[in-house]
């Protein structure tokens, strides 16, 4: 059983091509500001975050490439299950360090570069902050320690990426990310997809289209406090199998 049901994303999916929704993305992701990237891939190293929309985008692609859709769920089972053991890329970045659904690829992973260095060390500050919070609170309630190689792990502000203008401001960043959640609120209102609001990362997302969250969840601890990767595999041999 998944949190989020296949024939909802299906319905929701073919809502979003009926009015032209995936169309009014991809405007709105021509309208960001290019720039230069070194393809490093070391920006690709966690689960962004992304709007519904652009889920549903990325797993109509998916849909199409068998081979790659089965090779991204066992990444996607690897970094969900090790999150808190293991620092692994994006399931999505290959060993070449390109972008394996680079067409789709979603916002954050688009205006990553054209942050101002001071916003963005200042929201790395929270997010740092963050984690040590979380440290503390999963070894209060499960018993867990995140590993040092989880807890310090950041990804630092990119000096090598060169915006073709300017920097963004954090307001013009929002802007485009009111634009998609302008669409989410159309798709969440056709109640064609039961499923509540929350922040959510590209692998978040296909984990609940794939598993019920909170047994997904305990799961995960189970296997953080146990070391046991023969559960990771027989999860995928199972998800494979569908």
């Amino acid at each position: 059983m998944a949190s989020i049901k296949r024939e909802q994303i299906l319905e929701s999916i073919e809502f979003c091509e009926k009015n032209g929704y995936f169309e009014k993305l991809n405007d709105i992701y021509s309208t960001l500001p290019k720039g230069e990237c070194a393809g490093c891939g070391n920006c690709c190293m966690e689960s962004v975050g992304i709007n519904l929309i652009e889920f549903l985008n990325i797993y109509r692609y998916l849909a199409e490439k068998q081979e790659l859709r089965e090779s991204s769920i066992e990444r996607i089972v690897d970094y969900y299950f090790m999150e808190l053991m293991k620092k692994n890329s994006c399931p999505f970045r290959d060993e070449n360090n390109r972008c394996l659904i680079y067409e789709v690829r979603p916002l954050n992973c688009r205006l990553f570069g054209h942050w101002k260095k001071e916003d963005y060390n200042a929201n790395l500050s929270r997010v740092i902050e963050q984690n040590m919070n979380y440290k503390k609170d999963m070894k209060n309630l499960y018993g867990v320690d995140i590993s040092d190689e989880v807890l310090n792990f950041s990804i630092k502000y990119c000096e090598t990426f060169k915006p073709e203008k300017n920097y963004l401001s954090k307001k013009e960043r929002l802007n485009f990310e009111d634009e998609i959640m302008n669409l989410d609120a159309r798709i969440l209102g056709s109640e064609l997809i039961d499923i509540p609001y929350k922040d959510r990362g590209i692998v978040e997302y296909f984990i609940e289209s794939m598993l019920y969250s909170d047994f997904a969840y305990k799961v995960k601890i189970r296997i953080t406090k146990e070391k046991n990767m023969n559960v990771i595999n027989k999860i995928k041999r199972i998800l494979l199998a569908k």
